[in-house]
């Protein structure tokens, strides 16, 4: 009888550990990939499409500028910022764009004329180069949310004031990339460099689903409206890389 008894854990860890294989295989079958095409972009970190949905824009870490991109990947215009190691970007709405800088941690809210409006050091420390990756604007609230490197990972939500009012340690990889608020299933993306890895999380950096990629230096992420079609930039290739969600 106690045998038994000692059997039922055993049996219980196992059905457990086969359910995470089951749900590991189903989420790398989330998508499918679609196309990949070479941009002209030194150096691509952070993306979000366009207010309109036409196009995409992205910036260039080398050149400390903001690009914006047609539907096919094309350069339509360009716009300098004041500052080094520019990483992420979020429409905020359809004059105005937010943006971080890696080394400084500065959040910069600016216009699509390259005016800028406000500008917030996140007065986080660390090494120069484990800095803000990415930012995510969440519509519904008016906040942000960003996330720092490594050393550590971390998730800040920020008020309109670009305050923070909020962190969470990640720690389901060896780094963080880029971030995207999906408002669709009110979720967020958030993208490994080190880890070649899409992780779904909840709106606390809880993981959700985790999905393997063969992106080399993936460093920004958006989904179209209809939540479709995933982008991503990869920093290494100089590419725009398009997938399919699959049918569940």
């Amino acid at each position: 009888m106690k045998s038994a008894y000692f059997l039922v854990p055993i049996l219980i860890l196992v059905l457990v550990i086969a359910s995470c294989q089951i749900k590991s295989k189903k989420s790398t079958e989330m998508l499918k990939y679609k196309m990949g095409k070479t941009i002209s972009v030194p150096e691509p970190s952070g993306l979000d499409l366009t207010y309109d949905n036409k196009g995409f824009w992205t910036v260039s870490d080398e050149t400390s500028t903001i690009y914006k991109l047609d539907g096919e990947g094309n350069v339509v215009s360009t716009i300098k910022v004041n500052g080094d190691d520019l990483e992420g970007i979020t429409v905020v709405n359809d004059s105005t764009l937010a943006v971080v800088l890696e080394r400084t941690r500065d959040v910069v809210l600016l216009n699509t004329s390259g005016t800028e409006i406000k500008r917030k050091n996140l007065g986080l420390k660390g090494k120069p180069n484990s800095g803000l990756e990415g930012i995510t604007y969440i519509p519904e609230n008016g906040h942000f949310f960003v996330v720092n490197e490594k050393k550590p990972s971390l998730l800040l939500e920020l008020d309109p004031q670009l305050e923070i009012i909020g962190i969470d340690t990640l720690k389901f990889s060896r780094d963080v990339s880029a971030i995207f608020y999906d408002k669709r299933n009110k979720c967020l993306w958030i993208l490994s460099d080190e880890n070649q890895l899409v992780v779904k999380t909840d709106m606390h950096g809880k993981p959700l689903e985790k999905i393997d990629i063969s992106v080399v230096q993936p460093e920004g992420i958006t989904i179209d409206p209809d939540g479709k079609k995933l982008y991503i930039v990869s920093d290494n290739k100089n590419a725009l890389y398009v997938y399919d969600f699959n049918d569940e």
